[in-house]
């Protein structure tokens, strides 16, 4: 076979380093005439053993800086910068990123899904920290829900009230009281705002330091927005006392 390119350069390197032509060439490097002969014909085969000869013909190991011999490897996982890929180690690493890909995309959630397609929202809280019943639970104030502050509505007036929750409201303020005797004889007062359902009690107490003026009230609900206030103590004149009620 005939010499490659790189075998004549080599070979030519060899003799101008020697400074002699091929003819001079057994002399230097202790090769036979028949040796001589196979270099001359282009056949290469055991019969050029020597050392000087041989690192030219056979080229060192490649590297960063100077071509050379390179080793193959099938590995997708090694960090060796002497070895080269091969197609089929090529093709792994592509399939094991296609793959990578595609898992991704399988076990993502969808933006478009607004996190409905999360497989276990339970573990999802406790890894979020968040309680489990109260992330769950709706706004209102039915049984199971929580309510915001808008279910706390109130005046915080002098004459106020308060609605809960549960729709219980709470009133409170300062009523006229007058004299007993027929339902007409008391006072007639208006609760802050109407009871929407029905007004369950209320509740009076004197004010200032002579209760035996105001003597004992008592009230009569007139409506869900009207009460009368009555006394016993002396007097017909009207007199202030304090109330809470209670309705819904």
């Amino acid at each position: 076979m005939a010499l490659t390119t790189e075998q004549e350069q080599a070979l030519l390197a060899l003799l101008d380093e020697k400074k002699m032509t091929l003819s001079e060439l057994p002399a230097a490097t202790d090769l036979s005439t028949e040796d001589l002969l196979l270099i001359r014909q282009g056949i290469i085969d055991k019969s050029v053993n020597n050392n000087v000869l041989k690192k030219y013909f056979t080229p060192s190991a490649s590297s960063f800086t100077e071509s050379g011999i390179v080793k193959l490897s099938n590995a997708i996982n090694s960090d060796d910068e002497n070895i080269a890929a091969t197609s089929k180690a090529v093709k792994s690493a592509h399939n094991a990123a296609l793959q990578a890909s595609q898992d991704v995309v399988t076990n993502a959630l969808s933006k478009s899904a607004n996190l409905s397609d999360v497989s276990d929202p339970v573990e999802v809280l406790k890894n979020l920290g968040l309680s489990e019943k109260a992330a769950t639970r709706k706004i209102g104030n039915s049984e199971a829900q929580i309510p915001d502050m808008s279910f706390f509505k109130s005046s915080n007036l002098e004459f106020g009230w308060q609605k809960l929750p549960s729709g219980i409201i709470i009133q409170w303020g300062c009523c006229k009281s007058a004299g007993s005797g027929s339902i007409e004889a008391g006072a007639l007062n208006s609760f802050p705002i109407a009871f929407p359902n029905k007004c369950l009690a209320v509740t009076t107490t004197h004010t200032g330091h002579s209760p035996v003026v105001v003597g004992a009230t008592s009230v009569y609900v007139v409506s869900n927005a009207l009460f009368r206030c009555y006394r016993s103590g002396s007097g017909t004149n009207e007199v202030s006392v304090y109330y809470i009620a209670v309705g819904y």
